[in-house]
């Protein structure tokens, strides 16, 4: 046989096959096994509803609205819909986000007034770009138009609480009401 023969003609017997693992080969069988991995995940957590996998509602209408198969639900309409104030229908009902105090302060050394109070991540991920924010009220309690603080804390984890501290800059402003749900990223 000729060396790059690789079955003789005449008897029919063949060489055996040497085949060498380079870096490109097991480069796309471990990416294969890392994208079969996260599909797998991926169809569990569309088809399962519970623990640890399962996607909430809303996720999954987010994502059907992003891909195009759904369309965004207006809050007033919404609303209507259900027969409910479009006020009460805005608030999350599962908000993980918990706004467990908050209480008026004034500074020890210099007067000024601060919000103070703690926010509980009640869930079991991780929220990213979490921020509270607070309207604030003059001394009649109706809220000063465009007079709005908050407070950013970059991520929360599962079970823990964030103490925050904001300062009221506005002169006339001398009470708040907190502005609900408190905004994360999951």
């Amino acid at each position: 046989m000729v060396p790059e023969d690789k079955v003789c003609i005449e008897c029919g017997h063949r060489r055996p096959l040497k085949s060498k693992w380079t870096a490109n080969a097991i480069f796309r069988l471990v990416a294969g096994i890392v994208l079969l991995a996260e599909l797998a995940v991926l169809g569990l957590q569309w088809t399962t509803k519970g623990k640890p996998f399962g996607l909430r509602q809303r996720t999954r209408h987010a994502v059907l609205v992003k891909v195009g198969l759904r369309e965004e639900l207006d809050p007033a309409k919404q609303a209507a819909l259900a027969g409910t104030n479009v006020a009460a229908s805005a608030v999350a009902k599962d908000s993980d986000l918990k706004l467990k105090s908050h209480e008026l302060k004034p500074d020890k050394d210099n007067g000024s007034l601060w919000i103070q109070g703690a926010v509980k991540n009640v869930s079991q991920y991780r929220y990213l770009a979490v921020k509270v924010r607070f309207n604030l009220k003059d001394e009649k309690g109706e809220i000063i138009r465009g007079a709005e603080v908050s407070a950013y804390q970059q991520a929360i984890e599962p079970g823990k609480e964030w103490a925050f501290k904001v300062l009221l800059l506005d002169p006339d402003a001398s009470d708040y009401s907190p502005i609900l749900p408190i905004e994360g990223y999951r």
